[in-house]
């Protein structure tokens, strides 16, 4: 189990849904990752906070009959100044789609799109540093971009938020895996014809003490697994819609991938 009391920047610290049954979307991954809320006030929108013990794990919040776009989850960079990351994302080739904005005191919020079309999120830490929990059951543990064009989409993230490209291979298809100077901060996969017409997209994982078992446990509470389990170096995955149509990842994680 790793705790977090602060997140170093430029690099994935924070996951949240937003979802068309904020209610529903609860009481699944309360059965499937043991999840308890807290939920906010009127003024956010009810956005409730995930909980492992006392600690956060991520975000649900509901989506208004006016939004245009499906449930999903989104992944945050943690960023020490919204304003100046947003400003290299424009000129590196994103686009930012809600500029920098306060949610209260607990920090700054924007939502960007890379030049290959995946869209991912920025948050510059107030009072909320992002996720208090990683790398243990119902916590965070990995991010990846699966997108139409892997290079492109690793050189926007590296210039934007410098780290560093390292082409490997896993499982006969080579994948990018993100550095920082601490090692991996996330990866980015070529999504090839089979992914049909499927838009690019950032991948959340959470972790899990049991894939097959976690199958189980979404399949019961009224979820889907389109893939998997399947097994990768780094652990064993499955592939899950939840009952409002957001995909996300479970991982249960090799010894050595901690």
């Amino acid at each position: 189990m790793t705790r977090v009391a602060s997140h170093k920047p430029d690099r994935p610290i924070w996951f949240d849904l937003m979802t068309s049954d904020a209610d529903a979307a609860r009481r699944f991954y309360g059965d499937v990752l043991g999840w308890e809320f807290d939920i906010g006030g009127a003024e956010f929108g009810g956005y409730a906070l995930a909980r492992r013990g006392d600690a956060v794990t991520a975000g649900v919040g509901q989506l208004r009959p006016e939004d245009p776009f499906p449930p999903a989850w989104t992944v945050y960079f943690g960023v020490t100044d919204a304003e100046a990351t947003v400003s290299a994302i424009g000129a590196h080739g994103g686009t930012v789609l809600v500029p920098p904005m306060a949610v209260g005191d607990f920090g700054r919020m924007a939502v960007c799109q890379d030049p290959t079309g995946a869209v991912f999120g920025l948050w510059q830490p107030g009072t909320h540093v992002g996720a208090g929990l990683i790398n243990t059951p119902g916590a965070m543990a990995w991010s990846e971009v699966n997108t139409r064009d892997a290079a492109a989409a690793a050189a926007f993230y590296c210039a934007v938020f410098g780290l560093r490209d390292e082409v490997m291979e896993i499982q006969g298809a080579p994948y990018h895996m993100l550095q920082t100077a601490e090692g991996p901060a996330c990866g980015v996969l070529q999504m090839t014809a089979e992914w049909g017409e499927m838009p690019p997209h950032w991948m959340a994982y959470f972790a899990v003490e049991d894939a097959d078992a976690a199958k189980a446990k979404v399949e019961a509470a009224g979820g889907q697994v389109p893939f998997g389990p399947f097994d990768s170096p780094y652990g064993r995955i499955i592939v899950v819609q939840d009952p409002q149509g957001a995909a996300v990842s479970l991982i249960a994680l090799a010894p050595d991938a901690h």
